[in-house]
């Protein structure tokens, strides 16, 4: 032990770790905790009216509680900016607005009727703020979102992010977080997708807890909306930053059968006549899925064409009459002629429904500019040459959706 002290204060750097050591240690003691000097803020909603903005923020304040609810809490700022709002935000609770644990900002249909970059530009200049975070919408007021996703939040499981996590394997939805925004605003298409979620008002309502905290922010409200957050699937396009339209049912549909990497979609068919039933509903479920797409150019025209093979089964089926089988295995196991005819139509007409509103709005939800010009980089630049109006190149774009039906036994 005397040999090892004996090395060490023959060792330089031992005297400077030391040094270090005496400097620091005081200063460690009586640093203030972060808990102290920032508001953990995990939720933002942000709307907007003819002074600037409001934000609502759901922020993170410990206590001794088992109520998980009670360590939530609701502080509203404004201002003509995003950071005037959220200066008054920590004006009024005497701490920094952190927003680090923030995953989630919510935008008002208000906000997006203008090229939300205005707003987002904020969040990917301060380094408080991961890009990871989601981008979610509401066409209701974005604070009542967040006053109902603080009441809800004793389901600490289920986050309004992974409310929307279904939509990603249904749907045309990617991770709608603000680096993937700021990638589809600068490229090509300039087409992104946001969902919407709505809140189901509670009648009676219900007191918030904010109780008396003097940290309160003066523009928080004290009323905590006790409604449910409900998620009718769907889902806004933005094009270049602003509001375009919604999502039409079928241009969903579209693109959960061609999509590759959806595992869930269901099929229905009304109205199906044939020797075992008669004016039937049957609702069929994907058991498997095969979608390659291949890109061609046809007489100058850029042609893609989806090969689908599809495995379904049946999961539902009404029929006005009773049924014709002879025993339940064949209920479960048949698919008629009639209902396989119906389901390429019903897949037919809805692949016409969505090419034409992609043409009629100029939306590109498939992002065939990229794919064309990867896969057919030098015929794809010559028909954009020839065209009066390059940004216009979905009007001559032909796609074709090829369905094999494989029924599950």
């Amino acid at each position: 032990m005397l040999n090892t002290l004996k090395k060490l204060s023959r060792n330089k750097i031992f005297y400077c770790m030391m040094f270090l050591i005496v400097i620091m240690f005081p200063h460690t003691i009586y640093m203030q905790s972060d808990n102290n000097t920032k508001l953990v803020v995990t939720t933002i909603g942000i709307d907007k009216d003819e002074d600037g903005y409001n934000i609502t923020s759901l922020a993170v304040i410990p206590k001794v509680s088992s109520d998980v609810n009670a360590n939530l809490e609701i502080f509203e700022g404004k201002g003509k900016t995003i950071s005037e709002a959220l200066t008054n935000i920590a004006l009024n609770t005497g701490k920094e607005v952190g927003l680090a644990h923030c995953d989630c900002i919510i935008l008002s249909l208000d906000v997006m009727q203008e090229n939300v970059t205005q707003v987002l530009d904020y969040f990917i200049r301060t380094s408080n703020l991961t890009t990871n975070a989601t981008i979610l919408a509401t066409d209701l007021e974005a604070k009542k979102l967040v006053e109902a996703s603080k009441s809800s939040n004793n389901l600490r499981d289920l986050t309004l992010k992974d409310i929307v996590i279904y939509q990603e394997r249904t749907s045309i939805l990617e991770n709608t977080t603000i680096e993937r925004f700021y990638r589809a605003y600068f490229g090509k298409s300039g087409t992104f997708f946001v969902p919407i979620l709505e809140v189901e008002e509670d009648s009676q309502g219900s007191t918030g807890d904010g109780g008396d905290s003097p940290d309160q922010s003066e523009g928080s409200d004290q009323q905590s909306n006790s409604g449910k957050i409900k998620n009718n699937g769907d889902i806004i396009i933005l094009k270049n930053g602003k509001f375009d339209r919604y999502l039409e049912d079928d241009e969903k549909f579209i693109y959960n059968l061609i999509s590759p990497s959806s595992d869930f979609m269901n099929i229905q068919i009304k109205n199906i006549n044939d020797e075992y039933v008669n004016n039937s509903l049957e609702i069929y479920q994907q058991v498997s899925k095969v979608s390659l797409p291949i890109y061609t150019f046809e007489n100058g025209k850029p042609t893609v064409t989806y090969e689908v093979w599809i495995n379904i089964m049946m999961e539902e089926i009404v029929s006005a009459n009773n049924f014709a089988f002879a025993s339940i295995d064949s209920l479960q196991n048949y698919l008629s002629d009639t209902a396989e005819k119906e389901i390429l139509k019903v897949i037919d007409q809805k692949r016409k429904n969505t090419v034409e509103l992609m043409q009629t709005s100029n939306n590109d939800i498939l992002n065939l500019y990229k794919k064309f010009n990867a896969y057919k980089h030098k015929d794809w630049q010559e028909y954009l040459k020839k065209l009066s109006n390059p940004d216009k190149y979905l009007q001559d774009v032909d796609i074709r959706i090829n369905t094999h039906l494989s029924y599950v036994i």
